[in-house]
């Protein structure tokens, strides 16, 4: 599934026949609005602007991994001035940018990684995430995020992240705040009821949380890109195939071929790769030190003597101790290796 896709094809068919073209999308559903209709026609306009960025699971994987490098792991106190000072610095490729990535994938690698647990039932909720960043105001950055629920069908999103910017450009973090999608929470209300009602708020809140807390990849993205290193490797394509686009003209579906033009693919490239290898050779090299069964790294012990309780003296020549570093740990791990 690619769910800019998905979503340039369920707007647009509903700005065309006005009619809910899925089960799941209960915006439509509850009845067409002047302000739905505004809304869909301003993401699909947006979405044939943007710049589309496509993640393959490496990759996001990898910039998630970037991000711990600045924000620290979830166990750790680091102020959150770290990762807002480092972002804020960070410029984009263009004003109207799509960021994408397999969801499930990522927080796979993160239960690898240690950083949480989940069960399998909890992981198979997961699926493509977006997130529609809008930069082309001098005084704000808007963020949305979409999420799929199914390989076919995605929620809209409820709420849009509206980040102030200092006089100088730069994002103001200390006064953001959410501006709400009032036809998407009317229709999720009206399907609801009781609990259920309860259950929509913690909803609304809990994307807050996915959404401040996973478009920091999007911020990483960008500034490796701008570093021109070969950790990312960046492919464009277009989003239609040539019957695709061809058909889509003949009956009169200029939107398909005006919003889903190309996209870009981002993979993981050589030193991306060699960092996910460190870092995971890391991570278990301070598991074993934790746990008290680490052997030491060979070294070499200084001539000495020994004093015994009994009055006894021994000269200890100078020796190695210790097992031989593995040829297969990143040096950063282990040290210098041992000259042989």
């Amino acid at each position: 599934m690619i769910l800019y896709k998905t979503i340039a094809l369920q707007y647009g068919r509903y700005l065309e026949t006005g009619l809910s073209g899925d089960e799941y999308d209960l915006v439509a559903r509850v009845g067409p609005t002047e302000e739905t209709r505004i809304q869909r026609q301003g993401i699909l306009h947006d979405l044939a602007a943007a710049r589309i960025y496509l993640l393959d699971h490496r990759a996001a994987n990898y910039l998630d991994s970037l991000r711990m490098d600045v924000q620290g792991m979830p166990w750790e106190d680091r102020p959150e001035a770290h990762i807002q000072g480092y972002v804020r610095e960070v410029d984009f490729p263009q004003d109207l940018v799509w960021v994408e990535y397999d969801s499930r994938k990522l927080w796979e690698d993160r239960v690898a990684r240690g950083l949480t647990t989940m069960s399998e039932d909890e992981l198979s909720i997961w699926h493509q995430r977006g997130f529609l960043f809008d930069n082309r105001s001098p005084d704000k950055m808007t963020v949305q995020l979409f999420t799929a629920i199914t390989d076919r069908n995605f929620w809209d999103s409820p709420v849009t992240l509206v980040l102030n910017k200092s006089q100088g450009g730069r994002l103001d973090f200390s006064n953001a705040n959410w501006q709400l999608q009032n036809n998407v929470i009317l229709s999720r209300m009206q399907l609801s009821s009781g609990d259920q009602q309860h259950d929509l708020k913690e909803h609304i809140e809990t994307h807050k949380g996915y959404l401040t807390y996973e478009m920091v990849i999007g911020f990483m993205l960008f500034a490796a890109l701008a570093a021109h290193e070969d950790d990312l490797l960046s492919r464009e394509a277009p989003s239609l195939s040539t019957s695709q686009a061809k058909a889509a003209r003949k009956f009169g579906k200029t939107w398909m071929a005006e919003t889903l033009r190309s996209h870009i693919t981002i993979q993981i490239g050589p030193a991306g790769e060699r960092h996910l290898t460190e870092r995971e050779a890391r991570r278990q090299f301070e598991q074993v030190q934790a746990s008290g069964r680490a052997t030491p790294v060979e070294h070499w012990v200084a001539e000495h003597e020994r004093h015994y309780s009994n009055g006894k003296v021994v000269r200890i020549r100078a020796h190695k101790r210790g097992q031989p570093a593995s040829r297969g740990l990143p040096v950063r791990v282990v040290g210098p290796r041992i000259e042989s």
